[in-house]
This record gives C-alpha cells, structure tokens and sequence, in this order.
C-alpha cells in the first residue's frame, strides 16, 4: 500500500514538473563564433535572443575592442529584458550596460546597448530573461 502510494506520488509530481516546465521552462540554444554570440529560447509563437557583438570594425580580441548586446523579441508572446555583463580576468560576470525592457511580444522589437570596453582581459556576454512569469531563468550568451 504504501508503494502504490508512493509510485503516486512520485507521478504526480513528474506531471506537474513537465507542465510547468513545459510552460516556463523553455531550453536556450546558443551559438558562438569567436566575434559575436547569441542564446535563444524558442516558445509557441517566436523567439526571445540576446546577441554580443563586436562594435566598429574588431573583428578580433584586440586593443582596443567594444561589445555591445543585441536584445530580440521576435513574436515571442512574452515580455523579456536584456542587457550586458562583463568579466575581468577571469571574474565574475556583472552587468555593464542599463537593463532594457522588451514588453511587447507580439511583434519583432530589439534594442542594442552601448559599446562597452572589451579588449584583452575582459570578456562579454548578452543576457536576457523573459518577464511575463515569476521565477523566470535568465539566459546568457558564450562569452567573447
């Protein structure tokens, strides 16, 4: 009896985790080239993306180098915010750039930041997440 009970439970609780993963828990594919980098999250109707680029003409690490992030909301039916972070000599990443909103899902809207300081020693990445829902995972790009 108690393992009947507690098959039950446990398939109850793997039902619910793949509904409300299903929901909120959309897999981010990312992608790197050495110059630029993205994550992207499919959903239902689109796609939320977060691009770091070289500014100007860097092409590579080199002195000086700019990043910058491109935030996309591509028809995704949720609103997202995105912004830059920054690492250091092998550092923690903290965000350089302001947060920007991207409240509109139904159409395709984006923003890029600033350029920011990105020559030897230092590495960027784009970060967004996804804002209609509490608990929300931030997705971050490869670092270049």
């Amino acid at each position: 009896m108690i393992r009947r009970s507690l098959k039950t439970a446990l398939v109850l609780a793997a039902a619910f985790a793949a509904m409300v993963g299903g929901a909120n828990g959309a897999s981010a594919d990312t992608w790197n080239d050495g110059s630029s980098a993205a994550v992207t999250v499919n959903t239902a109707t689109g796609v939320g993306e977060a691009m770091v680029i070289w500014t100007g003409s860097a092409l590579e690490k080199t002195d000086p180098a700019y990043a910058a992030a491109v935030i996309d909301n591509d028809t995704s039916g949720y609103s997202l915010k995105g912004w830059l972070e920054r690492s250091h000599n092998g550092g923690a990443f903290e965000r350089v750039s302001s947060v920007h909103y991207l409240n509109d899902g139904n159409g395709e809207n984006y923003v890029q930041t600033y350029g920011y300081y990105d020559g030897p020693g230092y590495m960027a990445r784009a970060c967004f997440q996804f804002t209609s829902w509490s608990g929300a995972a931030v997705h971050c790009s490869p670092a270049i």
